[in-house]
């Protein structure tokens, strides 16, 4: 049996369509009624953002709307954001958009509460021991099935001088309240919803063959990629399909839950240099890595890749151990194939010059340490290297 303490979710859980009709009351139920608002620079002209402002308003909260958080979030996003809130001096914080935003306001919440920069809280320098329980209450609505923000205890953000991706994880970042409410996902283009999923599918992979293997993250890592399998491609293809929609942002949420406890491994670790150098979307440069390091991985627990085939939907009767694991990487490929994802890296304008540098910040990432198998210098820049197209 796995032993320790664990941070698994939210303190309060609000799950179904139309849920979001429920926050005014819950910021009142809390006793706060100074409002600011974070949301993806995409989305702040959306009704879904400018009528929940409009909600809010009518039950006599006062907003503040900050929507200037683009994809991969920067130091300078969050910086933008803790002098807005100096300014309007909130109480509360809602984020309503995807992992970028939501992530924004995590870093936000510390840096105007605690003070100093958002490096400053890395967890590569035991930021974890600076954050305390000074936080504003955070209520977290996601708009996209992907990251699993909404609850999970990290924050990833940019340094925009030093092509960085800081970690900044705390247990006392997890959201007080998320409210999961697949309508607010229909509108997600194609794209945007094949990314975000592949990012699921990666979450809850990476969270069930790391070295932790706490049991209850297993089955959560598990349903959600049998969910994955069951719903993605319904989602891509249509995406007014409630019930796949709903299987989306269940799965993000369960594989949140999962590398909360377990964690995450070498893809995160390389795919956080994809966004920070070629400024990738990070489901796309998650989609685009996973298939070559569960080939890297796969060895170290072939158990598990064998179950990562199956939970996709593989009779693996009669099959070899060996085979089965081997099952599983060709059924990632088949899925991100079918959802649209670009097969290599030159399709995305990321250039080999910059593999070197990416090696080096990849391997210094502690987002990796619980991956099922250590990795060289020389491993990781030739998995880079092989995401490219055949010389």
């Amino acid at each position: 049996m796995s032993s320790g303490i664990f941070n698994l979710w939210p303190k309060k859980l609000i799950i179904g369509s139309g849920s979001v009709k429920t926050l005014g009351d819950e910021i009142k139920a809390l006793g706060k009624n100074r409002v600011i608002v974070f949301t993806d620079e995409t989305m702040k002209e959306f009704e879904m953002v400018t009528g929940l402002v409009r909600m809010l308003e009518e039950k006599g909260l006062k907003v503040t709307l900050f929507g200037d958080i683009g994809p991969n979030p920067t130091d300078t996003m969050v910086n933008n954001a803790v002098a807005r809130m100096k300014e309007d001096t909130p109480d509360i914080i809602v984020c309503i958009g995807g992992g970028s935003a939501i992530d924004a306001a995590k870093a936000a919440n510390v840096v105007y509460t605690h003070g100093g920069t958002i490096g400053s809280y890395d967890i590569a320098i035991g930021g974890i021991e600076r954050i305390g329980p000074k936080l504003l209450p955070f209520i977290a609505i996601p708009t996209t099935a992907g990251t699993g923000s909404e609850v999970t205890w990290v924050s990833v953000i940019t340094d925009t001088k030093k092509h960085l991706k800081y970690g900044v994880i705390s247990p006392l970042l997890v959201p007080d309240i998320s409210l999961l409410d697949a309508e607010l996902t229909i509108s997600l283009p194609p794209s945007t919803t094949a990314f975000t999923g592949i990012d699921v599918l990666t979450h809850a992979i990476e969270a069930y063959v790391s070295v932790v293997g706490f049991a209850v993250a297993d089955g959560l890592a598990v349903q959600s990629i049998k969910m994955v399998n069951r719903s993605l491609i319904t989602a891509v293809r249509d995406g007014k399909n409630i019930k796949a929609r709903e299987d989306m942002i269940e799965a993000s949420m369960m594989a949140g839950m999962a590398f909360n406890v377990n964690g995450l491994g070498l893809c995160h670790q390389m795919a956080h240099q994809l966004s920070a150098y070629f400024d990738l979307p990070h489901g796309l440069a998650n989609a685009m890595l996973l298939p070559g390091v569960m080939k890297f991985n796969m060895e170290a627990n072939l158990q598990k890749f064998a179950d990562v085939a199956e939970a996709l939907g593989a009779d693996i009767r009669g099959m070899s151990l060996e085979a089965a694991a081997k099952k599983s990487v060709e059924l990632v490929e088949l899925l991100s194939k079918k959802a649209g994802i670009p097969r290599y890296l030159d399709d995305v304008s990321v250039t080999k010059d910059k593999v070197p540098a990416m090696v080096e910040t990849a391997l210094a990432d502690p987002v990796g340490m619980n991956n099922p198998k250590r990795t060289t210098p020389k491993e990781c820049e030739r998995i880079y290297l092989e995401s490219f197209k055949p010389s």
